[in-house]
C-alpha cells in the first residue's frame, strides 16, 4: 500500500486485473517468464497481486526532434502563448490546447493548420479558463476551470455536448490530469497548493470522480503534496503565499489508461502499480532495476540560485523561502519516479526524477512488464503525451517563444 503521508491512494485494494496493461502481465504469470528471461512473477502478497521484477534494463536511445509547430511572429493559429496541453491524434494529428486565446488548435501531421475550435467567451463552445484535453479516438473534450465544464468536440468541429460539473479549484485544486469514463462518469486529478486563510488541506493532491450529473460522486485518492512548498509570509495584517517547486522529492504521480484505468508509482522507487478501471484497486506490481542518484554539492547550489534568482514581494518573504527550504532539508539520493505516460496497450514510460541543471531526461520505457529501453529527451521538453514511438510535448526558447515539438524514437 501506498504510504499515507504522500499523495496517497487512501483506499487500494488488490482486484483481478481488467486493464490492458495488466493483462498483459497476467498472460506472463500463466506463461512464465518471456523467452528472452527479462521477467517473471517473483511473488504474490497476501492480497494475491503479481509482483514482476524485471531481471535487467533495455538499450539507451537518444530521441530526435521531428517537427516542431509555433512562429514568434505569425496568424494566431500557429503562435501560442500559454500552452496548456497538447496530444497526438488519428492520422498524425497533433491537437494543441493554447490557454493564451482559450483555442483548440489542429494540426496534420506535417504540421499544417487545419481548424481552430472554441475561443474566449461564455459560449457553450467557448472558454474562460481551457486548462487540459482528452482525446478518444475522433472525440475531444476540454476541461474549462472557471466555468466548470467539460465540452466536447469530434475533430471535425463539431459541437457535441456541453456538461457542467461540481469541481472547484478552490475544492478540489488546479486539475493536473481528467478522463472520462463508460456510464457518464469522470475522473480529476487535482492539487491544491496555497489556501487563504491557511489550513490543513493546503499543498494537497486528490483524485476525485464525478457521476453523469456531474456532481462529485467520491475521493478515490487524497494525501499532500512532496514535491512542491508552499510558503507563507506576513507582513501586517496581509499574507502572501508562494509555491516553490521542491525536486528532491516526488510522487505519488498518476496516468490515466486511454482504454480504461490507470497507472500509479510511490514517486520514491522505482515501481510501477497498475489500477483498474475504478482507479481505486491495485491489479499489478512492476519493478525494475534503477540505481537512484546521489544528490551532488554542484547541483544543491544549483537549485539554491534558481531560488536567488526569483523576485520575491519583499526581502523578508525571501528570508522565509530559504529557511522553509532549509527546513525542509537536502537529501543524499535524487528520488525515483516524476512523471508516466501510457502509450499503447501494456506499455508505460515512466520519467526518472531529472536533477537540478540536468540538460537531457531519462524515460524508462516498460512493455508487459518488461524493461525494454530508456529514452533520452531534452530536459526542457514537457512531455504532454506518448503514442507510440512518438513523444508530444512544450519547449520554450531562451526568448520565451513557445513551440510544440515532436520527437520519434527510432
Amino acid at each position: 500500500m501506498p504510504p499515507s503521508h504522500s499523495r496517497a491512494a487512501v483506499r487500494l485494494a488488490a482486484c483481478p486485473p481488467r486493464s490492458a496493461a495488466a493483462l498483459a502481465l497476467l498472460a506472463l504469470a500463466c506463461g512464465g517468464p518471456n523467452p528472452d528471461g527479462q521477467t517473471g512473477v517473483t511473488r504474490r502478497d497476501s492480497a494475491g497481486v503479481a509482483i514482476y521484477q524485471a531481471a535487467g534494463l533495455g538499450p539507451r536511445i537518444e530521441a530526435r526532434e521531428t517537427l516542431r509547430l509555433g512562429v514568434v511572429d505569425g496568424p494566431p493559429e500557429l503562435t501560442f502563448f500559454r500552452l496548456r496541453d497538447a496530444r497526438l491524434g488519428p492520422g498524425g494529428m497533433i491537437v494543441v490546447l493554447d490557454g493564451g486565446d482559450d483555442r483548440v488548435k489542429l494540426f496534420d501531421s506535417a504540421g499544417r493548420a487545419l481548424r481552430t475550435l472554441g475561443g474566449t467567451g461564455e459560449g457553450p463552445a467557448e472558454f474562460s479558463a481551457a486548462w487540459l484535453l482528452e482525446l478518444r479516438g475522433d472525440t475531444l473534450r476540454v476541461l474549462d476551470t472557471d466555468q466548470r465544464k467539460i465540452v466536447t468536440f469530434s475533430l471535425d468541429g463539431e459541437l457535441l455536448a456541453t456538461r457542467r460539473i461540481g469541481f472547484s479549484v478552490f475544492q478540489h485544486g488546479f486539475p493536473e490530469a481528467f478522463a472520462s469514463a463508460p456510464g457518464g462518469r469522470l475522473f480529476i486529478a487535482g492539487v491544491r497548493g496555497c489556501g487563504f486563510p491557511r489550513g490543513p488541506n493546503d499543498n494537497q493532491w486528490g483524485l476525485f470522480a464525478f457521476g453523469p450529473d456531474g456532481a462529485v460522486e467520491d475521493t478515490l485518492q487524497l494525501g499532500f503534496v512532496r514535491d512542491a512548498l508552499p510558503v507563507y509570509a506576513s507582513s501586517g495584517r496581509s499574507t502572501a503565499c508562494t509555491v516553490i517547486p521542491w525536486p528532491f522529492e516526488a510522487g505519488p504521480t498518476l496516468a490515466f489508461d486511454p482504454a480504461g484505468g490507470g497507472v500509479w508509482s510511490p514517486g520514491d522507487a522505482f515501481e510501477i502499480r497498475w489500477l483498474d478501471e475504478s482507479l481505486a484497486r491495485i491489479t499489478a506490481i512492476m519493478r525494475y532495476p534503477v540505481e537512484r542518484r546521489a544528490v551532488t554539492d554542484a547541483q544543491r547550489r544549483a537549485f539554491q540560485d534558481i531560488l536567488d534568482a526569483r523576485e520575491f514581494l519583499s526581502e523578508q518573504f525571501r528570508r522565509t523561502v530559504e529557511q522553509s527550504a532549509d527546513s525542509a532539508g537536502y537529501p543524499d539520493v535524487w528520488p525515483a519516479v516524476e512523471a508516466l505516460q501510457v502509450a499503447g496497450p501494456g506499455t508505460v514510460w515512466a520519467r526518472r526524477v531529472t536533477p537540478t541543471g540536468a540538460v537531457e531526461q531519462e524515460w524508462d520505457v516498460l512493455t508487459d512488464g518488461r524493461h525494454v529501453r530508456t529514452v533520452v529527451l531534452p530536459a526542457a521538453l514537457r512531455v504532454t503525451d506518448i503514442d507510440g514511438n512518438r513523444v508530444l510535448g512544450a519547449i520554450t526558447d531562451e526568448l520565451d517563444v513557445e513551440y510544440v515539438a515532436l520527437f520519434t524514437v527510432r
